[in-house]
């Protein structure tokens, strides 16, 4: 096998492979055998069809599928052999493919860029702490009674920022309705921040039976192409309004939470032991993505392969499409790639340059502690942890997740300890939101 490589622009290259006439011709006779075993043509019996036959009906597929069969085993072969990194599938054009004659064929691609290694010690990042206060446990409480709450109507009573309403609502852009604009009892905490920006705000200060339209503006970055930035005005009919009724704290609000001797005490314990891991997740997730925007920061801009941004386009895509459903929506918005190309262009170049980092620190797979701590990290919400680890550890898939998971980690313990850091303390609210909470 000859191979020739040409550079092309950027990180593109043209990949040219010349296969001797003769390995074609032992892969064409391979899968004129397979058609042989199958082929059915009348006046013949199975198996017994005679090739010069074979090649009169079959000769262009059994072309093909040799064609396929060589370029497959020496495409690999030719790329390992010239050290080419190609992330993508390259584009095939196949020069000559007769039989007696050598088999060429040409492959278009893009190689992945040589990223040079730069001094850990030139990045400053912040290395958040955190730790759990009587505080925040208080607020904690005050948050799974507000998570508790009943509603109860009110009769005459105004919306205020914290009520609940139920209304109708039909909403026109231009003077015309539009695609789920319209809707009839909709339930509506005006604090959740669920609607559009100035939506929920008009209705505070409205009691049930009131009718009226309200002025509003949809988001420049609206998910809905068509509604994007546009004034639009909604007629409103307040059909109730709602208070939220708080819950005492006392034994059979512990006991809601599993606490089965209703101890205020051990209440306090349980919630301590769960703010606690979920606060070292958010942080481990806040220092990681320190680390990594000062990574991308040092490395700046550089070439990298589409296909490498087409697979950050996926990733993102799935992502949002995930968070979409996870808030209930089943009629997901047309998501185009351009809403993806900065943040996939951004984190394909970060995906390069940790890995010319990792290959620098001669890292290669996660430290047992680290992949230790994990699984204690998720076994503790349960009862029994060592048996969750024990089952975890079976499950190879959710183990390769935490092996993988592990190794982040460990890449990022690695970048802090050779950069210079600067401790800053957070707290509970700062880095957990109440969505999280």
């Amino acid at each position: 096998m000859q191979v020739s490589i040409e550079n092309k622009e950027g990180l593109k290259r043209l990949v040219s492979v010349t296969v001797p006439a003769e390995e074609f011709k032992k892969a064409y006779t391979q899968e004129l055998r397979k058609v042989a075993k199958t082929a059915r043509i009348d006046g013949f019996r199975k198996g017994h069809v005679p090739t010069s036959v074979l090649e009169k009906y079959y000769g262009a597929n059994i072309i093909g599928e040799a064609s396929s069969a060589v370029i497959n085993s020496s495409l690999v072969k030719a790329l390992q052999e010239n050290n080419l990194d190609v992330p993508g599938m390259p584009e095939i054009t196949i020069k000559t493919c007769d039989l007696g004659q050598d088999f060429v064929y040409e492959a278009a691609c893009e190689v992945s860029p040589e990223v040079a290694v730069k001094p850990l010690s030139e990045l400053q990042i912040e290395k958040v702490n955190a730790e759990i206060t009587e505080d925040d446990i208080n607020d904690m409480i005050e948050t799974l009674r507000q998570q508790q709450a009943k509603w109860k109507v009110v009769d005459d009573g105004e919306a205020n920022k914290d009520s609940l309403v139920k209304i109708d609502f039909e909403g026109r852009v231009d003077g015309a309705p539009f695609e789920g604009g319209k809707a009839e009892d909709f339930s509506l905490h005006l604090g959740s921040g669920r609607m559009i920006p100035g939506f929920s705000e008009q209705i505070v200060g409205h009691k049930a039976g009131d009718k009226f339209t309200i002025q509003v503006k949809f988001p420049e970055d609206y998910h809905a192409e068509n509604l994007k930035g546009k004034d639009a005005e909604f007629d409103i009919t307040v059909n109730s309004v709602s208070e939220q009724v708080l819950p005492e704290v006392n034994e059979d609000f512990v006991k809601l939470f599993g606490v089965k001797d209703g101890s205020m005490e051990t209440f306090r314990k349980d919630l301590r032991r769960n703010m606690e891991r979920e606060l070292k997740r958010a942080v481990t997730q806040k220092n990681a993505s320190n680390v990594y925007e000062a990574v991308s920061k040092q490395y700046g801009e550089f070439d990298v392969p589409k296909a490498a941004v087409d697979a950050e386009i996926k990733r993102l895509r799935e992502r949002t499409e995930a968070n979409f459903r996870r808030y209930g929506m089943t009629r997901l918005p047309e998501l185009k790639d351009e809403v993806f190309q900065e943040e996939a262009l951004h984190d394909a170049r970060l995906g390069y340059a940790i890995r010319a980092i990792v290959a620098d620190l001669k890292l290669e797979k996660a430290d047992d502690a680290t992949v230790n701590e994990n699984l204690a990290m998720i076994a503790d919400a349960y009862e029994n942890p060592e048996e969750v680890i024990k089952q975890l550890r079976a499950d190879k898939q959710q183990m390769s997740y935490i092996m993988n998971k592990s190794f982040e980690d460990d890449v990022v313990k690695a970048i802090l300890a050779g950069a210079q850091v600067t401790d800053v303390k957070k707290s509970f609210k700062e880095l957990i939101g109440p969505n999280q909470q």
